[in-house]
Formats: C-alpha cells, structure tokens, sequence
C-alpha cells in the first residue's frame, strides 16, 4: 500500500513539473512574440563620406536636429556632420590616433570611451587647445568597452562591459555610473550588474553572453537603449537597468551597428561602419510595434 501511494505521489509531481514547464515554454513563446513582433524601420538614410568608414558612435547636442558629432575607431578626431547637406563641415583633434568607440556629451563636454575603458573629455566649443582635453585614465576593469551614455538625471556617464573579466563564468554585464563634476573631470561612483537572465526571460532563446555596441538614453521617456550588433537586437532598459524589452532585427538590415543616439525632438538614429558594404551610413530609425 505505501509503495503505491509513493508512486501515486511522484505521478502528481510529474504532471505537475510537466504542466510547470508547459506554462513556461508558453510564457516564453508569447515573450517571443512581443520581443520580435517589434520592427527597426529605417525612415532616412545618410550615406557617408569614405572618411567615416570607421564610424564608433554619434551623437546630438540637446539643442540640435541637424549636426551629429561622429568619431571613428581609428583617429583622434571629432567629425561635425550636417545631416542637411550631408557633409562634414569641420573636425577637430583631442588626442592620438587610436581605437575610439563612443562619444556622449552633456551639453558642455564630450566625452570620447577608448576600446580600453579610457575617457577622454573635450569642450563642446572645440575652439581650444589640447591642453584643455583631460583623460580619465586606468578606473574601470580590464576589459574591451564601446558603450557609453549620458544620464542627465543624475549627470553622470553609464558605461558598459563588452568583454570584461569580471563576467567570465558569470551569466552579467557589468556597467559602471561615472560622475561628472567640473570641467569635465570624472569620478568613479560605482559598478553595477545586468543579468542576462532577466533579458532572457524576454527571448526564445537563451543569451550565454552580451556583445553591447552602444548605449543611450531616450530624450522623452527616460528610457536606456542599448544596442549590441553582434547579437542583432535593441534592448530597452528603465534606470535601474532592467530589461523591459527586446527588438530584434536582421543582420542584413544594418553592415555593422556601432551607434546611437537621439536628437532633440527625441528620434532616434543608428549610425553603421561600412562592414561589407561600399560606405557607411547613419539612419533614422523608429520601431513599429
């Protein structure tokens, strides 16, 4: 009697752990369905200049719609790119040539994220000499970096692992909150963790790891966007850092996305490196859901 009533009970537990993990696989099929039922649409599109081939990362001052700033992984330089006439109209030099991934900016400074985690900040007005560019040099982990944005509620820079020692073993990313104080200078204010199982729970497939592209912060909503073209999809983070949302897109809809970034009315653009394709681009992009 007792060994049928043991079997009876791990008959019940059986149902159960299936009926469990039924509902789960459902869960997860209709997380599926919203994560790629959203679309990246490419309402414009810029072709650059050869000289942008290399293009890391743009961005907007918040009073313009017009002029993105661009740097590029190979040259110390900043390029002004009139979106209107679609050149360049000028560039200026903050430091050597090297691997320059990202550029952000408070309105006062730019801030230029080197492959190394080093940051460079250089006045906005660029009519000054080098000896005006300060570098915040060996604070964060050893690692390869190409993400940064800037936070304007808390006036800080949020800065993201792409390959850190520090995630090796572990299924996170780490992310680090800089403080901007004066003129430009920066601080370390601490290190923070994105768990790649909450932003699985918004997949069909698991993510072993995250390959970040770029990062920035929406105009309108708060909301971060964080783009990996590696693993072809634009993630959507409050400011905690939890993921909220995952779209997905296609390889061959963008060569190489490196950059992000919204311009004053708050659209969003996605600057690609040339990759397999004859030029460079930055496109306007919204996502249709």
């Amino acid at each position: 009697m007792k060994i049928k009533f043991i079997l009876y009970l791990l008959f019940i537990s059986s149902i159960s752990s299936c009926q469990s993990q039924s509902s789960k696989q459902e869960n997860g099929k209709l997380q599926d369905v919203e994560a790629s039922s959203n679309s990246l649409i490419k309402s414009k599109s810029y072709v650059l200049p050869k000289t942008l081939n290399e293009i890391s990362g743009i961005t907007f001052l918040n009073n313009s719609n017009q002029v993105v700033y661009a740097v590029q992984d190979e040259a110390g330089l900043i390029y002004t790119y009139d979106l209107s006439s679609g050149t360049i109209t000028s560039q200026f030099e903050f430091g050597e040539d090297g691997d320059y991934e990202e550029i952000t900016n408070d309105g006062e400074y730019f801030y230029v994220l080197k492959s190394n985690g080093d940051i460079f900040s250089i006045p906005v007005s660029m009519d000054v000499d080098q000896a005006k560019v300060s570098e915040f040099k060996g604070k964060l982990g050893k690692g390869e970096y190409e993400s940064m944005g800037y936070d304007p509620e808390n006036k800080s820079l949020v800065v993201l692992c792409k390959s850190c020692q520090t995630d090796k073993g572990n299924a996170t990313l780490t992310g680090y909150v800089i403080k901007i104080l004066e003129q430009g200078e920066l601080s370390l204010k601490n290190q923070f963790s994105i768990r790649l199982e909450e932003i699985n729970q918004l997949l069909p497939k698991n993510l072993k790891s995250l390959k970040p592209s770029a990062i920035s912060k929406g105009n309108a909503d708060n909301t971060w966007n964080l783009l990996s073209s590696v693993d072809n999809m634009l993630i959507s983070l409050d400011e905690q850092f939890t993921p909220k949302e995952v779209t997905l897109f296609k390889k061959k809809q963008f060569a190489q996305p490196e950059g992000i970034a919204f311009d004053s009315k708050g659209q969003m653009y996605i600057s690609s490196e040339k990759g397999n394709t004859e030029n460079a681009f930055i496109y306007q992009v919204n996502i249709e859901k």
